[in-house]
C-alpha cells in the first residue's frame, strides 16, 4: 500500500539506495504515503504503517522534497522496529550495581547516578536492575582514509558496557517479562538513530542527545525568549524557501537559540498563524549542530513538518482518511489503543482538543508569554559554526562517553544496509520538566540562570516539593553539596503546558473523542 503519485523523480543515489534499504529491512511494511496536504505549508511530509512481531508502529520524515521526507519517514520505522524486535532479543542481566561493579568493575558498568535519574528516586547500589549490554563509540581519524572532508571512522568497543533496560528501551511498550528488576525512569526515544551505516546512526544519535541536552531546559515552559535574527542571505537555498512557504501560509515564523554548549548551535523553531487550534499552534522544530546551517535547516523544515504531523496524528480521523491510502486507517485503528498511552499524556492532549474559550484563552496568554516570547536577540552569522566539527569527537573532547546499543538485526549488517542504534551519554540531560530527570550539568544550569526557585545546593530548602537529585559523590563535591529539585514547582511548569513535552501515540485522542463511530 504505497502511495507514490506525489514522489518526484529519484533525486540521487544516495536517496534511491537508502530507501530501498529501508524497504528492504521492513517486510511489515503496509503504507507509506504523504501527509502535508493537512497542512497550509506544503512542506513535504511522509508518513509510514508497519505491522510485524506482534506490534504495530510507524514514522513520520520531512525534507526539501518528497523523496527526502519518504526517506525519513522510513528511517524512523526503521529505529522504533529494529529497536522493538532488539530488546525481544537482547541477552539480560539481572543484579544490583554494586555487585556488577564488583564482578565487571567500574568501566564494565554504568553508574546509575549519571544518567540523569529522576530527582527523589528511591535508587540506590543494592537495588536490583535489569541491564542489557552496550559499548563504547571510538571516532577515530584514519590517515590512509579516502574521504575527502576527513571524517574520522566510527568504531564499537569491543568490551561491553551494561546499562539499566530502562535506558536502552525507548518505549515502556519494549518492556517484557524478562525486565525483572526495579524500574528507574520512563523509557524515551530520545538518542535513537538509523542510516546505511553504523557511523551515520550513531551519529544521528549523538545530535539527539546534543539537541535535548542543550534545549530542556531553555525552551518550552522555560523559554527565555532569545530569537535569532535572520538576514535575507542567512540558510541555504533550501531553508530560505521553506521560511519562504511558511511566511506565505501566514505564520508567523520564529527562530530561537536554546543554547551554544560546546560549541554547537541549539536552534528551534516556532510559530503560529490565524485559525490554528493548540496543537498545531505548537509546532516546534528542533536542531543542534556544529555547522549553523545544517542545524537551522533542519529546525526550519522539521517545525514545517510538525504542523501536518501533528494534524495526523491528533487531527480530526476524517481528514487523515482524505490523504491516506484507502486501507489505512481501518488498519491502524483496529490495533490503536488508547489504554496503552500514558494517562496523563493522553488526557492533557485531549483536553487541549476540546477545550473551551476561556482554557484556550489561558494557554496562549502562557505560550505567549513563554514559547513565543522575544525578551533578547542574536544575529544568526554570530552564532558559532564548525561545518567540519564531528559530533561524536566532541562529545570525547568533553569528557563524555558515548554508549551505544546496535539494534541492527545480526543477519542486516553489511554494507549499505539499514542501521539503528540507541545511544546514551552519561552526564547529559533530558525530560527534566516531563519526568524530573536531572543530573549535575542540569543543576549547574539552572543554578546559572538564576532560578533557585527550582534548583538548589546544601541543605534541604524548606517546602514539601523538594527531592535530592541522585548524584555521585565526586559530582555533590563539585557542585559544593546536595542538590535539590523542587518538584513541585517543575510539575507546576507543566500544568496545562504537558503536551508541549509528550504526545499520545497517533489517532489515540480522537479514538477518546469518539470519532470512531462517525467515520
Amino acid at each position: 500500500m504505497v502511495d507514490r503519485s506525489r514522489t518526484s523523480q529519484p533525486e540521487g543515489g544516495a536517496l534511491t539506495a537508502a530507501a530501498e534499504a529501508y524497504e528492504v529491512a521492513l517486510p511489515g511494511l503496509r503504507a507509506q504515503f504523504a501527509i502535508d496536504g493537512l497542512d497550509r505549508t506544503g512542506v513535504p511530509t511522509w508518513a509510514t504503517w508497519w505491522r510485524g512481531s506482534g506490534a504495530a508502529l510507524g514514522g513520520v520524515g520531512y525534507g526539501p522534497s518528497a523523496a527526502q521526507a519518504r526517506v525519513g519517514a522510513l528511517g524512523e520505522t526503521v529505529e522504533n522496529a529494529f529497536s522493538l524486535m532488539a530488546l525481544a532479543r537482547f541477552e539480560r542481566t539481572t543484579a544490583s550495581y554494586r555487585e556488577l561493579r564488583r564482578r565487571c568493575g567500574a568501566a564494565g558498568v554504568a553508574d546509575p547516578r549519571t544518567l540523569g535519574l529522576p530527582a527523589g528516586s528511591s535508587y540506590h547500589d543494592d537495588m536490583v536492575l535489569t541491564w542489557l549490554p552496550m559499548r563504547r563509540a571510538r571516532a577515530m581519524q584514519d590517515a590512509g582514509s579516502s574521504d575527502p572532508r576527513g571524517v574520522p571512522n566510527l568504531e564499537l568497543d569491543g568490551e561491553a558496557v551494561l546499562v539499566p533496560v530502562d535506558l536502552v528501551a525507548s518505549s515502556p511498550s519494549e518492556l517484557n517479562g524478562q525486565d525483572t528488576g526495579e524500574r528507574l525512569l520512563m523509557p524515551v526515544a530520545n538518542g535513537m538513530g538509523a542510516g546505511t551505516s553504523l557511523r551515520q546512526a550513531v551519529v544521528h544519535g549523538v545530535l539527539e542527545i546534543l539537541q535535548r541536552d542543550g534545549n530542556g531546559l531553555t525552551f518550552r515552559a522555560l523559554d527565555r525568549g532569545a530569537v535569532v535574527e535572520l538576514g535575507p542571505d542567512d540558510g541555504d537555498a533550501e531553508t530560505r524557501q521553506a521560511l519562504e512557504a511558511l511566511r506565505a501560509a501566514g505564520v508567523d515564523v520564529m527562530v530561537k537559540i536554546a543554547s551554544t554548549d560546546r560549541g554547537v548551535p541549539n536552534l528551534y523553531v516556532v510559530g503560529h498563524a490565524p485559525g490554528d487550534d493548540l496543537v498545531i499552534a505548537t509546532a516546534c522544530g528542533e536542531a543542534a549542530h556544529p555547522d549553523r546551517d545544517v542545524a537551522l535547516r533542519k529546525a526550519v523544515l522539521e517545525f514545517a513538518s510538525a504542523r501536518a504531523r501533528k494534524a495526523f496524528m491528533h487531527g480530526p480521523l476524517a481528514a487523515v482518511r482524505r490523504v491516506a491510502p484507502r486501507d489505512y486507517l481501518d488498519d491502524a485503528l483496529a490495533v490503536v489503543d488508547p489504554a496503552a498511552e500514558e494517562p496523563r499524556v493522553l488526557e492533557a492532549t485531549v483536553g487541549w482538543l476540546t477545550s473551551g474559550p476561556e482554557q484556550e484563552a489561558a494557554v496562549r496568554a502562557r505560550l505567549d508569554a513563554t514559547v513565543f516570547s522575544r525578551r533578547s536577540t542574536v544575529r544568526f552569522g554570530d552564532l558559532p559554526t564548525s561545518p567540519t566539527a564531528d559530533p561524536a569527537v566532541i562529545m570525547a573532547e568533553h569528557g563524555l562517553e558515548v554508549l551505544v546499543a546496535d539494534l541492527t538485526p545480526p543477519e542486516s549488517t553489511g554494507d549499505g544496509a539499514a542501521r539503528a542504534v540507541k545511544v546514551v551519554v552519561p552526564g547529559t540531560e533530558v525530560e527534566t520538566v516531563a519526568y524530573a530527570r536531572i543530573g549535575e550539568a542540569g543543576v549547574r544550569r539552572l543554578l546559572d540562570d538564576g532560578r533557585d526557585d527550582l534548583s538548589r545546593v546544601g541543605r534541604r530548602p524548606e517546602g514539601d516539593g523538594w527531592r535530592e537529585v541522585i548524584l555521585t559523590p565526586e559530582a555533590v563535591e563539585r557542585l559544593g553539596g546536595p542538590a535539590w529539585l523542587d518538584r513541585d514547582a517543575v510539575d507546576a511548569l507543566a500544568t496545562g503546558l504537558l503536551p508541549l513535552y509528550r504526545e499520545p501515540g497517533r489517532h489515540a485522542a480522537r479514538l477518546v473523542l469518539g470519532e470512531r463511530q462517525r467515520l
